[in-house]
């Protein structure tokens, strides 16, 4: 995988690392941008090894705001979630103006008007930057009996406005905006961290590191044609790391502040999903096989990978057997939730690899005949189809992983021409 560094992260990098993990990771602003997130996630292979501290605004703007949320809420325990000021925005309007959303929600009010902006101040704000497509995701939700409003609203309350870690000697601060300088990191007001821009970035000048987002960093600097990226502050011990993820050519950034690594999302180009029974072997292996494959290849931006399920409620880790034989072969694996696949799936990927004939003439039958002609099996190289097996309990998981690394091989170089 190609590396990128922040420049002038070395000034702030503690010198020796006594904290339990081997990384901890600072992720920006997702606004609903539910595929960039995803895309980013898949390039970060977290592990329990590793801490992972999300900044905030994970409403609002995007077209994936339900699933963004449904992601965050099940979030795993090394996952830790701060408030951003969109969420507070969101939590106003409801503590305030509940009836009037209630209008909203119903469809009575479509549109918003003068009178409306004059007695709903607030919430009609928080409306039109971004709130409507959060109340299409409450909706969503709602649908599918995830949770309910007052749900949402009481997770929404717990979520901290900082978290301070001490490493090598040194206090890092993590949040959403920033701070207000000269004031001790304990006495800060929810109102600075949530929103303080200029005058922090202006007049910072303590010794302790502070990590935040808030700010999309393109309309501060002038990067050149090239991507957004995160940036070190000169002089300054400040990391800005929000990186306009909501914006046309924007990206989520995350940055490991044990080394100044940062990795981005990706907005790809082609879409994969490889489907098996229970998503804790053939198809997680695939999944796995391919993104390395791709990262090898300098396409894991272009190309996005993901793997369910068809029989599986999900929920499961991945196989021990399948975990010692992509170890073993070198091959990079994360925490692995299984899941189930859905005819949403087959909706939003191009590409959907049945890992064998059952699950093939399954999945043909589930998506309605394969309208789009999307459903396949893997071939070899003289374009024969390749059907894996269960290894199940007999153990035959080298034999599996040969055959989908034969095939995965074969994929790229047809996808890549």
């Amino acid at each position: 995988m190609e590396k990128f560094f922040v420049y002038g992260a070395e000034e702030i990098i503690p010198p020796v690392n006594d904290s339990p993990y081997k990384r901890i990771i600072a992720v920006g602003d997702i606004h609903g941008k539910f595929k960039r997130f995803m895309s980013l996630l898949k390039k970060l292979y977290v592990t329990d090894e590793d801490l992972i501290i999300f900044l905030g605004d994970y409403v609002d703007r995007g077209e994936g705001v339900a699933e963004v949320l449904e992601r965050v809420i099940s979030h795993k325990k090394n996952f830790i979630f701060l408030r951003g000021n969109h969420e507070q925005m969101m939590l106003d309007a409801f503590r305030d103006d509940r009836d009037f959303l209630e209008e909203i929600f119903s469809g009575k009010k479509k549109i918003l008007t003068n009178r409306d902006v004059l007695e709903h101040n607030s919430t009609t704000l928080w409306v039109i930057n971004g709130g409507q497509q959060t109340l299409a995701g409450i909706i969503a939700l709602q649908r599918k009996k995830f949770l309910t409003i007052d749900e949402l609203m009481k997770f929404v309350e717990d979520l901290p406005l900082s978290h301070t870690l001490e490493i090598g000697g040194r206090k890092y601060f993590f949040c959403h905006a920033g701070v207000k300088p000269g004031v001790p990191l304990e006495e800060q007001r929810q109102e600075d961290l949530l929103w303080i821009r200029e005058k922090f970035f202006d007049n910072y000048d303590g010794d302790d590191v502070i990590i935040s987002g808030h700010s999309p960093l393109q309309a501060f600097f002038d990067f050149e044609g090239e991507p957004p990226r995160p940036i070190k502050l000169p002089d300054k011990n400040i990391l800005m790391i929000d990186t306009g993820s909501f914006i046309r050519d924007g990206k989520i950034s995350a940055v490991d502040i044990l080394s100044g690594q940062f990795w981005q999302s990706s907005d790809a180009t082609y879409r994969i999903m490889f489907v098996c029974a229970w998503n804790t072997c053939r198809s997680a292996m695939a999944e796995y096989i391919m993104r390395h494959l791709l990262n090898e290849a300098g396409l894991a931006d272009k190309i996005y990978v993901d793997s369910a399920g068809c029989v599986t409620e999900g929920g499961e880790p991945l196989g021990r057997r399948t975990s010692l034989t992509l170890k073993e072969n070198d091959i990079p694996i994360a925490e692995h939730e299984s899941k189930s696949f859905t005819v949403e799936d087959y909706n939003s990927f191009d590409c959907v690899i049945a890992l064998d004939e059952e699950i093939f003439k399954f999945m043909k039958k589930l998506c309605g005949g394969d309208p789009e002609n999307k459903i396949r099996l893997l071939k070899d190289a003289e374009g024969n189809s390749i059907s894996v097996a269960d290894p199940g309990f007999e153990g035959e998981h080298a034999e599996a992983f040969s055959k989908i690394l034969r095939g995965c091989r074969e994929l790229l170089k047809e996808i890549s021409k």
